[in-house]
Parts: C-alpha cells; structure tokens; sequence
C-alpha cells in the first residue's frame, strides 16, 4: 500500500477516538486558536483577505470579524490567515508546523457548512493533528530547513485528512484528499516578517477544504503523490530524508497529540524566541536586574530558530515577531511580550531600539537538529551586567509545552487578553461556555454563533488602546 493509502486507511478507519488526553489537548486548542483568530480579525492584512474574498458570495460559514458569511473554503482562508496574524497561535513540534491555525479554521467552517457536533470537530482535529505528523516526520527536518513553511505544506495535507473524516469519507476518497492536498502544498518561509506568512495558514485552511469536498466530489490524484519518484518527498525533501519507513507501523500507536501535545504560546512572537525570553525573563526575577543594567545578552539556539529570526533591526510589527533583538529589547524593559508591543508605534520607540545591539545570536550546526522534540539541544541563554556578573540559564523545553505545561488558568488568561474589547462580555461568556463543553455541543454552530463583530482593520493600535497590565 503506498504512503497516502496507509495514512488515509488509518484516517477512515479509526474508531472514533477515546483518549481522553488528546481530545481535552484538542479542546484546549480550539479554546486558544479561537481567541487568536478573534484577536488577530483585526489586523490589516485579515481584513484585506475578507475584502478579497467577500464578493465571491456569501454562504453558511462565519467569518470571524464580519458579520456576513462565506462559502466554507473563503471563511477557512480568512479565518486562518487571522489564527495566525498575531503569530499568537499554538506550534505542533512532531510536524514543525502551527497546526491549530489551519485545522481549527478548517474544521469550523466545514463543520458549520454539514452542521457537525463538537465531538465530531475533536475526533477530525485529532486524526488531522496525525496524519500532519506522520507526513512531517517522513520529510523533516530537511524538508522546514531548506525553508518551506510546514504550516502550509504539511499542514494542507494533514488537515485535507482532517476534513475527510469530518466528511465521513472512505479511504479511497480520502487517499484522494491526501493526494489533492499535496499538490496544493506551498509556502516559503523568505515570507516570514510579512503578510504572506499568515496567508500561509489560511491557504493551507482553504486548501484542506478544497481538497476533502473534490475527493468527496471524486476527483483523484495519483495514489504515491507522497512518495513517488516525482512526489512530494522527493521534490520538498529528497532522498537524504527519512521517509515514512518507520512511521507509519506506528501510526496512532500513542498518537503524536498524546506523546507531544501542543505548544500553546506565552509571547506573541515566532516560537523561535521563546526559550530564550523564558530564560532571560527567569534571569531577570531571580536576579532583579532592569535593562539599565545590562550590557549584553547572548543566546545560543538551534539551527532553524536563528534562521527563523531574521530581522535584528526590525522596521515594523511583522518583522519584530521574527526578531529575537527586538523581543530581548522589550523583556528587558518591560518584564514581558503583550500585544501591544507589536504595532508600528512600538517597534519605533527609541527606547527599545537602544537596545537591540545589546543582543547576540548564534545558531547551533544544523547537524544537532533533531526531529524528536524531546530530544532538542537546549538554548543557552547568558546575560552579561555592567557591574562585572554573568549570569547564565539553560532552557530546553519553552513553557507551554508538555514538559512546561502552562498553569491552570494560563489558557483562560490569554483568551481573555485575546477577546477584551471586540467580543461583548455576554459573548465572551457564552463563547467560553460552548468551548468548555465542545465534546456536549450538537452543532458547532452553538460555539461559532458567539463569535460574529465587526473588527475594522488597523496594524495593533487596538491593542495599545487597552491598558496594560
């Protein structure tokens, strides 16, 4: 059996899934992505995209940020291009991709479109979640370092699999998905620091959807469109990758959810940043240092973080969730990363800006990149006073991991940071009570029916309009 009829058998064929972990690493996936997309339906470059696609009709789909719906495959584009706007949203490091940005839009809108329950959304998040592992592992981590974006290649097949088992396909038809999927798989990460890079994740979004309704529909692909001579792997990869060898007999078996969970984000920045800003802002409260007093910070990271960060002197919001100079700036000053930080006005203060050349940033050989998340070489993190002390930290695993799982009440925090101020406080409460009990809902309908304002469009200044913290 070829690659994409493995994988597709096991996405049809799967009793409904039981385990209790996944499912609640699921919900809480929603919960955080849905506080990003309503957060990030705000910004210029989402309300571009709802313009773009508002005169291609209207249909059953909510658009989050707009009141008038949309056909499925335009509400999954824009609603992912705004999960991922803010760079806000959850990472999945088994498949190096932001996999909640594309399947959590994708599955609502197809799931408002067919009016699938709640826990038929989990169940099709977690088989999506999967099979966008599976194909990671069979292609990374040459495949993220050469630089394609994996939240758009890899994210459009997995999530293509996802949308088939929302749809009740056979494997046949959603090999067929698989298939399709791959040929829609694109995306370069020379877009990071730009619009592009968002529009990634509703493109995967948009095309998981396209891909699922013309299987469904019976349009096919070729059935080795993973692991053909001219497939997938070997134009992304080559032959020095892995391949699917050793993945696929243990597909499932614990699912990749349960062994590596999800890393929901503290910062909204690139998660290439973040162990180093655990690091330093730890420095900072076991040290009580101020920016005054800080004469450089050096960070050693891996070979795909320092490649990820590629502005040290930012010029605007997009490029300084990607700079890791900018990001040390504003902890050293501030004590942590709000929304706020990311505007046109923020990144120009010339407070901060002082402090971008007191940052130093090495990359590790891409030879000690490793494609087990739990195997990843540590950040070293040191941070260098003017009265002589050096201080030193090492972080292997960022909080909100499985390994640093985030406190009780971090996840409501944030998505409450995220809504206050566009969702009404009756709907914010409601909202928080139909994604509390997703698994009990009928329709999906009852979760997106709380989710309709009008947003407007501006590059953060909403943000720096709320007080801070």
């Amino acid at each position: 059996m070829t690659v994409a009829g493995t994988l597709a058998q096991w996405a049809a064929e799967t009793p409904v899934i039981e385990s209790a972990v996944a499912l609640t690493r699921a919900r809480q996936a929603v919960w955080d992505t849905v506080g990003c997309m309503v957060a990030g339906a705000g910004d210029e470059g989402t309300a571009r995209v709802r313009a773009t696609v508002a005169p291609w009709g209207t249909g059953p789909a909510t658009v989050i940020g707009q009141r008038r719906k949309a056909p499925a495959p335009w509400a999954a584009l824009a609603n992912g291009m705004a999960a991922h706007v803010l760079d806000y949203d959850d990472n999945y490091h088994p498949a190096s991709t932001h996999a909640s940005a594309v399947l959590v839009p994708a599955l609502l809108a197809l799931g408002e479109e067919i009016g699938v329950s709640g826990a038929r959304l989990l169940d099709a998040y977690v088989v999506g979640s999967e099979i966008q592992a599976a194909v990671a592992q069979g292609v990374n981590r040459i495949h993220y370092d050469s630089g394609w974006h994996g939240t758009s290649t890899v994210g459009a097949i997995g999530t293509a699999a996802a949308c088939a088992r929302l749809l009740g396909l056979d494997a046949e038809s959603t090999a067929n998905a698989i298939s399709l999927g791959a040929s829609m798989a694109s995306g370069t990460k020379v877009q990071f620091g730009s619009m592009a890079k968002p529009y990634h994740a509703g493109m995967a979004a948009q095309n998981a959807v396209l891909a699922a309704g013309l299987a469904a529909n019976g349009v096919t692909g070729r059935d080795n469109a993973l692991e053909g001579r001219l497939g997938f792997r070997a134009l992304y990869a080559g032959p020095r990758s892995p391949g699917w060898r050793n993945v696929l007999p243990g597909l499932g078996d614990p699912l990749y959810l349960e062994k590596y969970g999800l890393a929901p984000k503290l910062y909204p920045c690139c998660g290439s940043a973040h162990r180093t800003l655990d690091g330093l802002l730890d420095l900072k409260r076991r040290h009580r240092f101020g920016a005054g007093d800080v004469a450089a910070v050096e960070t050693l990271v891996g070979f795909t973080n320092k490649r990820n960060l590629m502005y040290p002197d930012p010029q605007n919001e997009m490029e300084a969730r990607f700079s890791m100079h900018y990001c040390v700036a504003v902890a050293l000053l501030f004590g942590r990363l709000s929304l706020a930080d990311f505007t046109p006005r923020a990144v120009g203060r010339s407070r901060v800006r002082r402090l971008l050349a007191l940052t130093h940033m090495r990359g590790r050989p891409q030879k000690d990149e490793n494609n087990d998340p739990a195997k990843r070489k540590p950040v070293l993190v040191t941070v260098k006073l003017k009265d002589g002390r050096v201080l030193k930290t090492q972080v292997r695993y960022a909080r909100g991991t499985v390994f640093r799982p985030f406190d009780d009440g971090d996840l409501d925090d944030k998505f409450h940071d995220c809504v206050s101020g566009f969702l009404a406080p009756g709907a914010i409460a409601a909202a928080e009570r139909a994604l509390a009990r997703l698994e009990n809902l009928k329709s999906v309908r009852g979760l997106t029916r709380h989710l309709v304002f009008e947003a407007g469009a501006d590059r953060g200044e909403r943000f720096e309009r709320r007080p801070r913290a």
